[in-house]
């Protein structure tokens, strides 16, 4: 059995990038002979891309997003690792055996709610509709969690006995406790004499920053030296200038800090020195981050919303992502309840051990095996 991978080309192994990495370095390590191949752009993607680059826009990059082509054989089994590049199958009809892993369609479901909806144009809308409809012409899908797979039958009747729940891993080799150089502190900018509360992630409206934000804001009342740190890349420039907005409304330019881009060995540095994780988020197709700090020993405060208690069972303290005043005294009580922290480090630990991507590699040949059979 050999498996055609469509991936994206990444510069940054973060989120959907992290997973295509790590797969294919766990199906290596289980022995599955796999061909990676990324979105091909047809003549008229080129033409549109070198009329509009000079004004900014990257037409290519979107198209690698929602592919239109690519050279993926019919009757080789093909894995489609994110849900956008089903639009390939509206195009490539004669693609089978195909699996698609649908790691969120959030967007989707939320495509009518103007405050978390999440596309940048009109057309990213319509596009992103034409993919989530076309999950119905896969063969099978892959999901993160089990809420993803409950939406994906709810919202487009896919036939529930063809959706496998393949959880996301962690690397332990990458990710784990390990002690912070001085010269981190001075590459960033921090101070030991603060206490910092690390966030990893976009601006997207989903995440609920806004929320963190009078969150943080209500915790200095009492903890006036924490810190709040965010690395992520700005990827909606409009909720980028509310956040700015919130910050200065309430306070907060000395206390917010902002780090776009960081290197995997930095990334986690920065897991290493937060003495607390958070993660807000309304919505959430898995919430790979929080495994990612539990993984790393940082106690976690996250949501209790969609699929966060999946991910993060009983390891951190879970508020709902509208109480405000809730999610200030579980931050307070994560950064000062000694007993408190040792427990969630420990539970945090142990739980990260259980999501390895050598259990997601060996999950995902079995449905392959499936599909071959």
């Amino acid at each position: 059995m050999i498996v055609q991978l469509l991936v994206r080309p990444y510069a940054y192994r973060i989120g959907l990038a992290r997973y295509a990495a790590s797969l294919c370095e766990a199906l290596e390590r289980v022995g599955v002979p796999y061909r990676l191949v990324t979105p091909r752009h047809p003549w008229p993607v080129r033409l549109t891309h070198s009329l509009l680059r000079p004004v900014g826009l990257d037409v290519q990059t979107f198209f690698t997003t929602y592919p239109l082509a690519a050279d993926l054989q019919p009757g080789i089994l093909a894995h489609l690792t994110t849900q956008q590049m089903a639009m390939l199958l509206r195009f490539q009809p004669d693609l089978h055996p195909v699996v698609v892993t649908v790691h969120d369609i959030i967007p989707y479901l939320t495509r009518h709610q103007k405050s978390l909806r999440a596309y940048r144009h009109c057309w990213e809308r319509w596009l992103d509709a034409l993919a989530t409809g076309a999950l119905r012409r896969a063969d099978a899908l892959i999901t993160d969690s089990v809420y993803t797979r409950e939406a994906v039958v709810r919202a487009l009747g896919y036939p529930a006995e063809q959706i496998w729940v393949v959880p996301l891993g962690v690397d332990p080799a990458v990710f784990h406790p390990r002690p912070v150089p001085p010269e981190f502190d001075v590459r960033y900018g921090l101070d030991s004499c603060y206490r910092y509360v690390l966030y990893v992630g976009s601006e997207n409206p989903r995440k609920n920053l806004p929320f963190l934000l009078r969150a943080f804001a209500r915790l200095r009342q009492d903890m006036p030296d924490v810190r709040l740190i965010r690395v992520g890349a700005v990827q909606y420039l409009s909720y980028a200038c509310l956040l700015e907005r919130e910050i200065l409304e309430l306070d907060l330019m000395d206390a917010v800090l902002h780090f776009p881009a960081v290197s995997d060995e930095d990334l986690v540095l920065f897991y290493n020195r937060a003495d607390l994780f958070v993660f807000p988020s309304l919505y959430e197709g898995f919430g790979l981050p929080v495994l990612e700090a539990m993984a790393c020993g940082t106690p976690v405060v996250c949501s209790d919303a969609t699929s966060l208690p999946e991910v993060a069972g009983d390891a951190a303290l879970r508020v709902s992502p509208s109480d405000e005043e809730g999610w200030a005294d579980a931050m307070y009580r994560a950064l000062t309840d000694a007993h408190l922290r040792e427990e969630l480090q420990a539970r945090g630990l142990e739980r990260a051990r259980a999501f390895t991507w050598k259990r997601t590699a060996e999950e995902t040949v079995q449905v392959y095996r499936k599909m071959v059979e």
